[in-house]
């Protein structure tokens, strides 16, 4: 199957095979002219790791010849941009090898060396041990805090394709509301998988409280009350992770699915993605992995007590509207209410990649409205934050 996909790119062209991925990679702020120069300079995926790692070389000299002169905030672009430049040619479904490990080092370094000019001290690379084993995250802090002196959290999972760096666009929306936002790769995710060699386990929920605890002591973030951005896969297992931590204030479901039943019918780039994040290398333990992979259990729906706002895309070609449809009258009916939403855009695509400013700045709202629900009139909101 992976040589007749890799195949198929030489005769139909690069472009047209990643097409279904493009406003996924413009919605992480990734300019359309790097992105069209570097799928011309394509002939097909197996050329991708090799092409790729010389045109993002060419990329970091143009930006090294430039940067005495340039300014900080100039410079914090470039480097963002070749951030994401150094993810694309490690992309995420493409096979493991020592060039998408060398290109993920790039798309960790080019992303710290972006947001420590940006931030300054507002920014820190944090490391989680879970099971005698690292994992790493990124922490954004607000300009300002509440007026309370604390600050509360969202946590971003994304999901089982992606990388921590790649959520640069909702880490800035959310810090610009002034909430702190930790983005953390997980076991099976990212550096925690491309680096430490950790696969995706069952107790996945575990590792993130986990790094939620971490923050505990954190002089100015309050880590009750905190809201879970969950994206793809990071959607599922925003519910496991609510069910299990009552701290857990709000839901945001981008695209979640709630199992992985249609595995067979998943398109070859994800479909090889699952294998390695799992460590499978058989049929027969993919199927045996994507039953252990989902959210159907009406027990631990029933102890999820945090908001939930379920956003779906009416085209998205991996998580049915009647799947999410079926999640939403699940939940209502076990807490007797109509609180569950779930807002359909019809023309969204997995995880409304389209959207991306505005589902953040809503939720954002709401999401500082669940959290002083939560906590009461003690913390009051930041004039700072949006409207929806």
């Amino acid at each position: 199957m992976s040589r007749a996909v890799f195949a198929l790119s030489r005769v139909v062209g690069v472009r047209n095979i990643t097409r279904p991925f493009w406003n996924r990679w413009r919605a992480a702020l990734f300019d359309q002219n790097t992105l069209d120069r570097f799928l011309t300079a394509m002939n097909g995926l197996s050329d991708w790791p090799t092409k790729g790692e010389e045109f993002l070389q060419g990329e970091v000299r143009q930006v090294e010849a430039m940067l005495p002169d340039m300014s900080n905030g100039d410079a914090v672009a470039h480097y963002r941009r070749l951030s994401f430049l150094a993810h694309l040619v490690q992309w995420g479904c493409l096979p493991l090898s020592e060039a998408k490990v060398r290109a993920y080092r790039q798309c960790r370094d080019f992303y710290l060396e972006a947001e420590r000019r940006a931030f300054g001290a507002r920014f820190t690379r944090l490391r989680i041990d879970w099971q005698r084993k690292p994992m790493w995250a990124n922490l954004h802090l607000p300009e300002v805090p509440l007026p309370s002196g604390r600050i509360p959290l969202i946590v971003i999972v994304h999901g089982m394709d992606d990388v921590k760096e790649e959520h640069l666009a909702s880490e800035l929306l959310f810090s610009e509301a002034g909430f702190a936002v930790l983005c953390i790769d997980g076991p099976g995710q990212g550096e925690t998988f491309l680096l430490e060699g950790t696969t995706w386990p069952e107790n996945f929920e575990e590792a993130i409280v986990a790094a939620v605890d971490v923050l505990n002591d954190h002089p100015q973030i309050d880590t009750e009350g905190y809201c879970v951005a969950g994206i793809s896969w990071g959607g599922m297992w925003a519910y496991k992770i609510a069910a299990v931590d009552p701290r857990v204030g709000a839901i945001l479901d981008l695209g979640g699915p709630v199992d992985a039943r249609e595995f067979n019918k998943l398109p070859f780039f994800l479909k090889s993605k699952f294998c390695q994040i799992l460590g499978i290398t058989s049929m027969d333990e993919a199927k045996g992995a994507a039953n252990g992979f989902a959210i159907r259990d009406v027990a631990m729906l029933g102890s999820v007590r945090a908001r939930v706002h379920i956003v779906h895309g009416g085209r998205d070609p991996l998580v049915s509207v009647a799947d999410k449809t079926w999640l939403r009258d699940t939940l209502n009916e076990l807490r007797g209410t109509d609180d569950v939403k779930l807002t359909l855009l019809a023309d969204g695509d997995h995880c409304c990649t389209q959207y991306v400013t505005e589902i953040r700045r809503a939720a954002a709202v709401d999401f500082l409205d669940a959290y002083r629900q939560r906590i009461g009139d003690r913390y009051q909101s930041d004039h700072r934050l949006p409207t929806a």
